[in-house]
């Protein structure tokens, strides 16, 4: 392979689906950070594209870099990184080694990512933080403090099992902490650029951007991409994305053999089984029975666009059922189907009325 100026849009394609397979393999130990480190790698690059003197080939290092910035969380106790509410001495030793493991583990070549945007990401402007080493401020390479910025705000906007009190802030709090922070933590001159990144991207979003949004629009719309990538192998061709099942004998299982490969411990069995019949042009079967809804209430609405093999909103649509009977598989982060569409399950709740919250 040649060098990042040289390398095509092929090879980087390449790269990028073998550190995202790694970045999966992690999210697969710790399911509470789903897709948090695909939204590290949006944020970053598009703070580090505001910047001078910040190239293509160097924009595509800084995105493998991010996408793999938590990877050696992969070789950390399990309990450690679940663990709900606050880590204890022995704990915060183990959890402090993840950026020394990642490098040491890189399952890329070194020479697509900058080693030490990695080694660094939790290492504060002031020179706190972690690993041990006498560096701070802007002697830490700039991948490694756009990458701190990124990851901050991610970690602000998402539920997290260690925040108890309050799991997710919303971004404008996020945006506030942040500014509390610069010149401790952060680098005091990279804050109020993502300030303007954050309000330019809510622009082309249509809405606020923060991690549901990314979320929601990522946990779907690769889902689906990794069912067509599955289904090109299990055909052992290129696919009709408009009929799929085309040419295909009525006693091939493909449906079965695509929902096993879809099959994580951040997709279960019916969220796989939807996502698999969407891409294969089946029927859906409404998750939720008509009977057991007793109202709903859209919290935003956009008109839609097509995206590749189904339709997604310019910016994401939020829908919360009040139900008679909780369907079963429902749950945080599971794809069910409501009015023929794939959502995503963001919230439920039990109480006088079962409520659920959807969004997509």
């Amino acid at each position: 392979m040649g060098t990042w100026s040289r390398m095509t849009e092929s090879d980087f394609q390449k790269v990028w689906k073998s550190a995202d397979e790694a970045r999966q393999r992690y999210e697969d130990h710790d399911t509470s950070t789903a897709q948090h480190s695909v939204r590290v790698a949006h944020w970053a690059v598009l703070l580090a594209s505001r910047l001078p003197n910040f190239p293509q080939a160097r924009l595509r290092r800084l995105e493998i870099t991010a996408l793999l910035h938590d990877y050696g969380k992969t070789f950390l106790d399990p309990a450690v990184i679940r663990k709900t509410g606050p880590l204890d001495e022995a704990e915060w030793v183990e959890m402090k080694r993840h950026p020394e493991l990642g490098l040491q583990n890189l399952p890329v070549p070194e020479t697509v990512v900058e080693p030490d945007g990695i080694l660094w990401h939790h290492k504060r402007f002031d020179g706190s933080g972690y690993p041990e080493g006498d560096i701070a401020g802007i002697r830490l390479a700039l991948e490694a403090r756009i990458i701190s910025v990124a990851d901050v705000f991610d970690a602000l906007t998402s539920q997290r099992p260690y925040r108890t009190t309050k799991p997710a802030y919303e971004p404008p709090e996020a945006l506030g902490i942040m500014r509390e922070i610069a010149g401790k933590q952060l680098d005091p001159s990279l804050v109020p650029l993502f300030d303007a990144v954050y309000r330019l991207e809510c622009e082309r979003v249509g809405g606020q951007a923060g991690a549901r949004t990314l979320q929601v629009r990522s946990a779907i719309g690769m889902e689906l991409e990794r069912a067509q990538d599955l289904l090109r192998t299990i055909i052992g061709g290129p696919i009709d994305v408009d009929d799929p099942l085309q040419g295909i004998p009525a006693d091939n299982p493909v449906l079965g053999r695509l929902v096993a490969g879809l099959l994580r411990s951040t997709l279960d069995l019916r969220s796989a089984e939807n996502v698999a019949r969407t891409v294969l042009k089946m029927p859906l079967s409404d998750t939720f029975r008509a009977e057991d809804i007793l109202d709903s209430d859209y919290k935003s609405k956009s008109v839609a666009v097509q995206r590749g093999v189904t339709e997604f909103p310019k910016h994401h649509r939020e829908v919360v059922l009040r139900l008679k009977r909780m369907p079963p598989n429902v749950a945080y982060m599971r794809i069910v189907v409501y009015q023929g569409d794939l959502w995503i399950c963001v919230g439920e709740r039990e109480g006088d009325v079962i409520e659920v919250q959807l969004a997509r």
